[in-house]
């Protein structure tokens, strides 16, 4: 009983001391990881960095009670951050405590949406961003923050409406540029570039913040005018509920949607995408949403912002050796006790921006998927331009906008794809006895008292105009008096509604004036039952129904009726 309501308990069944030492090395390693990436990408979403640390403690406490994957690190996202930073922006000042107020109803309400969806058993949304939209959304999102942290990166802030407007501006604004912040970016950067290639099993990240900080405190590198965090507040936060006003509630709602959405979809996505056929366990998306929806809202009454699963962090989390989320409780408490004992260093020791950004920059240049864009450029065209639409949108719209063209450009494609389905004549291959597509079969015999064809999706009102279009014109190229049956393969027809079946008989009708006769064939037991038991029975008999098209054929060519058990079998429930 225990286990259905906390399923993170299932791990602890059989838990030995080898499956927590792995938990502890992964678990440690996840925490080096997280402790530049939480204060990076909470900085990225306007906020102090020690919200992004507090987002790495406390969600993923809950999150290791409810969640079904063992696959994820849970915890502060770059892509989270700029739409946080995208929308909250328009509503306060970034940096402000008006602003951080916002972003902590934020965090509780995208929490109870996600809880809200888990209970509803809504975790099919994630099924509405296809792939090439994602990789369009993500390379889009991760080319904005990278633009983003160039301001720090050379120490000019500008304002400007999208990223080209922006890199226009910093290039305007170069002889603003800090000498001293430039050249510690640039050499982080590529400090943080070599150990990554060479070096690949080194904490680059958080060795290259250390020794941020003691340069920095050492030389004093703020005289140089190089900008630095100059304290993170000692201990934990108290427990607090975020501040309640309709007003704001409505306000931020929109942003709220858009972030639990993309959350959501992250989170599945990775965990899917890692799990293998021997996993005893495997992620349950209404139960994943629910530990989601859990693990914002205790993150929302200790000041952390939205978290959700982080793409490289999760790699590293299962490269690491992590067997169970025990691992994800030991890097929380890993970074309770650097907040508890050692955050009074960051005022001897500040910590430069530039470092940071140059922190940043490396862990988003992953989420730039151009090997997949290449790859898909190649493999299909039109998918392709789903992905540059979203990806451009993005760019020049922003985050939110982006998303939502990416959905809208997912279910158009949908929409697209089952109102002009592939459909084919069919011709006999006679040495195998097999009916195929006529243009990718040369050998394919078609004979022409007889029209074999196929409809690959459901038939539906969307595509009736389509069917007959093509069987019309597939029609009228045969001579005259000719063509005396046409017999629909209806294998891949796997649904029919009520103007299909009206449009069924229509074409019934028509073909018995020009003396031709419609023989169905292959239909599965729901579009049978469909069709039997409406008006279009008046119109086709039992002998218009085949179990195979080769029945239909012999039949055609003065045979029985064989195989009429199956051909005309329907549910006894009915």
């Amino acid at each position: 009983m225990l286990s259905k309501l906390f399923p993170g308990l299932l791990w602890l069944q059989g838990y030995s001391k080898s499956t927590f030492l792995s938990d502890l090395s992964s678990g440690l390693t996840t925490g080096v990881l997280l402790i530049p990436q939480g204060m990076g990408y909470a900085m990225v979403a306007g906020l102090p960095p020690e919200v992004g640390l507090y987002a790495a403690i406390f969600p993923p406490l809950l999150y290791a009670l409810l969640g079904t994957s063992n696959k994820v690190s849970i915890g502060p996202v770059a892509l989270d951050a700029i739409l946080i930073l995208s929308g909250l922006s328009l509503l306060a000042e970034p940096g402000s405590e008006h602003y951080l107020q916002l972003a902590l109803l934020l965090s509780l309400l995208v929490g109870l949406l996600q809880f809200s969806f888990g209970l509803l058993r809504l975790g099919f949304i994630a099924n509405f961003l296809s792939y090439p939209v994602i990789v369009g959304y993500t390379s889009a999102a991760a080319v904005i923050i990278i633009c983003n942290q160039l301001q720090s990166l050379v120490g000019v802030e500008v304002a400007a409406a999208n990223v080209f407007s922006q890199l226009y501006q910093l290039l305007l604004a170069s002889p603003a540029w800090t000498p001293y912040t430039v050249a510690i970016g640039v050499s982080s950067l590529l400090l943080m570039y070599l150990g990554n290639r060479y070096k690949p099993k080194l904490p680059m990240a958080l060795l290259l913040l250390i020794v941020g900080m003691l340069c920095s405190g050492l030389l004093q590198l703020s005289q140089y005018g190089v900008a630095t965090i100059t304290s993170i507040p000692q201990g934990l936060p108290m427990l607090a509920l975020p501040s309640l006003n309709l007003a704001q509630i409505t306000q931020l709602l929109p942003v709220a949607f858009t972030v639990a959405f993309m959350g959501y979809v992250g989170a599945i996505s990775i965990s899917k995408s890692q799990e293998t056929p021997s996993d005893k366990h495997t992620a349950k998306p209404n139960q994943e949403l629910i530990a989601l929806g859990a693990a914002n809202i205790l993150g929302s009454l200790f000041r952390a912002l939205p978290v959700s699963a982080s793409f490289s962090r999760s790699a590293v989390f299962v490269k690491a050796g992590a067997k169970t989320q025990i691992s994800a409780l030991i890097s929380a408490a890993f970074i309770a006790l650097i907040l508890l004992f050692l955050s009074p260093l960051f005022s001897q020791y500040p910590l430069p921006k530039t470092v940071l950004a140059a922190i940043i920059i490396m862990s988003v240049l992953g989420l730039f998927k151009y090997g997949e864009m290449k790859s898909l450029l190649q493999q299909d065209k039109k998918e392709f331009l789903s992905l540059l639409v979203t990806f451009l949108i993005t760019l020049l719209l922003g985050v939110q906008q982006g998303l939502l063209a990416g959905v809208l450009v997912s279910i158009m494609v949908v929409v697209y794809r089952s109102a002009i389905p592939h459909m084919t004549e069919l011709g006999l291959l006679a040495d195998r006895q097999l009916y195929r597509n006529i243009n990718r079969f040369q050998q394919a015999q078609v004979r022409e008292e007889l029209l074999i064809f196929r409809f690959d999706a459901p038939l539906y009102f969307a595509n009736k105009d389509y069917f007959t279009t093509n069987l019309y014109a597939w029609i009228k190229q045969r001579p005259s008096g000719t063509l005396k049956a046409v017999i629909f393969d209806a294998e891949s027809v796997n649904s029919v509604d009520s103007t299909a079946i009206k449009m069924l008989a229509h074409v019934i009708v028509n073909l018995q004036q020009q003396n031709i006769e419609l023989y169905l064939s292959h239909l599965i037991g729901p579009v049978r039952d469909a069709l039997l038991n409406s008006p279009l029975a008046e119109h086709l008999t039992k002998e218009q129904i085949f179990a195979t098209t080769a029945d239909a054929v012999a039949y055609f060519d003065g045979g029985e009726h064989s195989g009429a058990d199956i051909a005309l079998q329907t549910n006894p429930a009915r």
